[in-house]
Formats: structure tokens, sequence, C-alpha cells
């Protein structure tokens, strides 16, 4: 299947962010808003989506928090998308964080 075959879904949901401390050194962190990669596990492609930032502007690496996240994934990949899901958040292809499922707030 050729990437312009790809049907994809939008997906609103409650996220937990984390940063890593250590990848993410001497740096600030992220401000809410922020599109990363997303890296899904065991897929060689990544899904958009923005993050806005619950009680917070900017997560600091090493902190966690929740945040609305907005994303555009593909539609094969839609089952796995739910509580509990987890993946790499991104800065091209070096890991900075991660982001799970809390709840899925709309399509």
């Amino acid at each position: 299947m050729s990437i312009e075959e790809i049907k994809t879904e939008n997906i609103n949901a409650i996220v937990e962010v984390g940063l890593h401390e250590s990848c993410m050194r001497d740096r600030d962190g992220y401000y809410s808003g922020v599109r990363p990669n997303h890296w899904m596990p065991g897929r060689d492609y990544c899904f958009m989506g923005q993050l806005d930032f619950i009680n917070t502007d900017l997560l600091k690496p090493g902190d966690t928090c929740r945040a609305n996240g907005r994303f555009i994934i593909a539609s094969q990949d839609v089952p796995e998308f739910k509580p509990g899901y987890c993946w790499h958040i991104c800065e091209a292809n070096k890991i900075m964080g991660y982001g799970r499922v809390v709840e899925i707030t709309g399509t």
C-alpha cells in the first residue's frame, strides 16, 4: 500500500505526556501547542498531533502532565489507540518522551 492510499481519522484524547530528563538536557522543555513526531511501536511511520497542556504552559524535562491531544492517525491503527496505549514522542528519530492515552474524547 502506498502512502497515498492510507486512510486517516481524526482522534481527540486526553493524554499523559512525559519528557525524558536526559534527552532534553539543557532545554527548557516543550510549550503547550507543540507538534512533535508521534512514533507508534511496531510501525515505520509516525502520526501527526498537537498537544495542548492542561494547567501548564511549559512541560519541563523529567516532568509529566496531562494534555488535550488532537491527532490524525491511520485508520488501521484506530483499534489500538485506546486508554493505556503508549508511544514515543520524538524529534526526527530521537526519542524525547512518551505519550499515553488516558481517555478518548472524540473523533
